[in-house]
């Protein structure tokens, strides 16, 4: 890392959500302003003055601010703000003037906009939408849900001038950005992992180059061409950080090359610069303890020195920058000491009020005071949650993520089917476990209790394809009276697939046919509830075709239906074997008769045990190893030269702590691994028609052993 900076505190709001904090640009040169809109629907500008928050304008409270865009006549400065709330766009000059108010009359809020001159473009869970001086122009539905929207400014995307305009880009869901043109789709790409937040790579927003960053914690950037897309670099989340929930473009070393500023869910920013070959450096990184909800580069302390701007989900707003260095070593200057002074005697007084306020509410709800004899009824209002259940294809596991504007008490987990759950490693909570009952239908009741001052907890939840429910939580803040909210995430029958586009028909396939007098939305439904990534409600077109890959066992599966008609093609018989169970209950409970066929390929199995055996053989040699580390140590106190080992047991010494650590990382694999070869042996066995329970056993004691040839030869003789 080639940079320091220091991290200072600028000022709070209310709650945010994602990139709702902008830099106002400086026509003069003056330090520039901060804007920010909040849940609360306040919008405030502020500057920085000896330290202080001065504020410009502060609008009256409204509905939530969902997203913050800004936009200038053409040819002058971008210093007009426009904000959305529901399904309303406002517009305000930077002194604070409303100049705008738009009623979109969409039935989904907008989760996302652009603006440029008299365009503004909307997005809400599944609809585009066009608008030039406030008249719907374009209209486009997607295919699944739209999580951003950005566009690419008309010189940087076609020489010609009959080709020139602002070219839409959406990501969505699906792992895609979707690239417009008017209302119809230009073309699609796949980028590594659902794109949560897109950003032009250039500051100003020029050039043809779109930053991505993912629900997976990975960064991307591709061109943006008139007939197909350039794939520059994608950059693989190696320390497992949380999403990226805001890309900004400053030059922070000032090299006159813009940087790449990234704001995770985990509280995590850093700054990347590009190298002589176009690829990203780290130079610096800073662990917020809430999440992020925006960063951005600007001047706002002085006009020299630059600075990025970070806000975090609770309102916080921090500046991190080369000349917070200084601040906070030493004496406390008299002015600091004056301040620290007043901030005590407001804090000693809004504990008096506090005390004051509770001790007259105990009164009421005992019945001594405004609440007459009966006493009064204490009705609390909903508990914010900032919550994500992501699934981290790299693991194949789920990331459950509960963050909340006051100190948490305790989470509790149930869930009606196996899973297992497993701290983050920078977690301070202490798990408990209660016997699950699963006579009562509960296999999992835990509770993690937290530290003092943590908002925000992470777990890690991993599933087993075939058996499917729902994993219940419930969050208790640190509040009086006590209190708790529920929280309920679907696990789904292939909770670890996720949505592809590309499906290789070289493998060796099975396939299942689904005939029955369904619809198309019948169909869709059914798919949606079976796996994850699926839209609520199905694409257009007559004939859909989905296509999802495993990121545990590295299969793949095809789903292409119609009314009436659906075919399911994979190389995994145990995913055909999940999907003919769970269509059969979805048709039974709507009273709907279906015909199931299928066709089984011996040679699948093969590939699925080709697929397995490296990762199991990786795992029972780590199992193995870690078995030796404690009577290695031991000789290793007794004997002062161990030079005489062999040179396994030697590299087993050195690396104990990595092996210790990777085995505590993923626990119960090898488990994991027999499971899934058992149940393809037992899968294939049912769609043939025979019983081979007896021979699990002996295919176990094989596993043991993990010689490839003697399973493949095991399976062979057993068809």
């Amino acid at each position: 890392m080639d940079i320091e900076l220091a991290p200072i505190f600028y000022n709070q709001v209310g709650a945010l959500s994602s990139n709702c904090m902008k830099v106002l640009p400086s026509t003069k040169k003056n330090p520039q302003k901060i804007v920010v809109g909040d849940q609360d629907g306040v919008l405030t500008t502020f500057g920085m003055k000896k330290g202080d928050p001065q504020i410009v304008f502060k609008t009256l409270p409204g509905p939530p601010i969902a997203t913050l865009q800004l936009n200038g006549a053409p040819g002058s400065v971008a210093d007009r703000i426009f904000v959305s709330a529901g399904a309303e766009v406002k517009a305000f000059t930077k002194k604070g003037k409303q100049f705008l108010s738009f009623d979109s009359n969409l039935t989904e809020p907008i989760r996302s906009m652009y603006v440029n001159g008299s365009h503004l473009y909307t997005v809400g869970s599944y609809v585009f939408n066009h608008y030039v001086d406030c008249i719907d122009t374009d209209y486009y539905l997607s295919a699944d849900t739209i999580n951003s929207v950005i566009c690419l400014p008309e010189t940087s995307h076609a020489s010609s001038s009959a080709a020139r305009g602002l070219v839409p880009v959406l990501a969505c869901e699906d792992c895609a950005l979707r690239v417009l043109k008017g209302s119809e789709l230009l073309y699609e790409l796949e980028v590594a992992g659902p794109p949560t937040t897109v950003a032009l790579s250039e500051e100003g927003g020029a050039g043809r180059g779109l930053l991505y960053g993912t629900s997976d914690g990975r960064l991307g950037l591709v061109k943006i061409l008139l007939d197909a897309p350039e794939y520059c670099w994608d950059m693989l989340n190696e320390k497992k950080y949380g999403s990226i929930a805001s890309i900004g473009v400053h030059d922070v070393t000032a090299t006159g090359v813009p940087d790449i500023l990234l704001g995770r869910s985990d509280g995590v920013m850093e700054i990347y610069s590009l190298d002589e070959n176009n690829q990203p450096r780290i130079q610096f990184t800073h662990t917020f303890s809430e999440s992020i909800a925006s960063v951005c580069g600007g001047f706002v302390t002085t006009p020299s020195t630059p600075e990025v701007l970070v806000s975090t989900y609770s309102g916080k707003i921090h500046s991190l920058s080369s000349d917070n260095q200084s601040k906070g070593h030493g004496q406390i200057p008299p002015d600091v000491a004056a301040k620290l002074e007043t901030l005590k005697n407001e804090v000693k007084s809004l504990e008096d009020k506090v005390s004051s306020a509770y001790v007259k509410y105990q009164s009421i709800m005992k019945g001594g005071g405004e609440g007459g004899p009966s006493g009064g009824v204490s009705a609390l209002p909903l508990l914010p949650v900032n919550d994500q259940f992501t699934l981290n294809k790299d693991e194949a596991w789920y990331t459950l993520s509960i963050e909340t504007q006051v100190p948490l008490d305790m989470l509790l987990l149930q869930c009606n089917v196996p899973v297992d759950i497993q701290e983050i490693e920078k977690s301070t909570a202490v798990i408990s476990y209660s016997p699950p009952d699963p006579k009562n239908g509960s296999y999992l009741l835990a509770t993690l209790r937290c530290s003092m001052y943590t908002s925000r907890l992470e777990v890690k939840v991993r599933s087993i394809e075939g058996q499917y429910g729902t994993l219940n939580v419930y969050v208790t803040p640190k509040l009086e009276p006590c209190s708790a909210r529920l929280l309920s995430y679907p696990i789904k029958p292939l909770s670890l697939h996720q949505r592809t586009h590309s499906f290789d028909s070289s493998l060796p396939c099975n396939t299942l046919e689904v005939l029955g007098p369904f619809s198309t939305s019948d169909i869709h439904s059914w798919i949606s509830f079976c796996l994850p990534g699926v839209s609520n409600c199905p694409p257009d077109g007559e004939t859909v075709t989905l296509q999802f890959k495993s990121s545990f066992t590295q299969t793949q599966l095809q789903c292409t239906y119609r009314q009436k008609e659906a075919v399911f093609k994979s190389d995994n018989i145990s995913t055909i074997s999940v999907l003919k169970e769970v269509l059969s209950k979805e048709a039974t409970k709507k009273n709907i008769t279906i015909k199931i066929t299928h066709s089984i390929t011996d040679d699948s199995a093969a590939h699925m045990i080709k697929l397995i055996h490296p990762r199991l053989e990786e795992q029972l040699m780590l199992a193995k190893n870690v078995q030796l580390i404690e009577a290695l140590q031991e000789l290793k106190v007794h004997e002062k030269d161990v030079s005489f080992l062999s040179p396994q047991c030697q590299y087993i010494l050195e690396n104990a702590s990595l092996m210790q650590e990777e085995i505590k990382r993923q626990p119960a694999m090898i488990d994991r691994y027999y499971a899934l070869i058992t149940d393809l042996f037992m899968d294939r066995a049912a769609f043939k028609g025979v019983n081979v329970q007896q021979k699990v056993p002996q295919l176990l004691s094989l596993l043991d052993e993990c010689n490839i040839d003697n399973i493949l030869q095991f399976f062979e003789e057993n068809k």
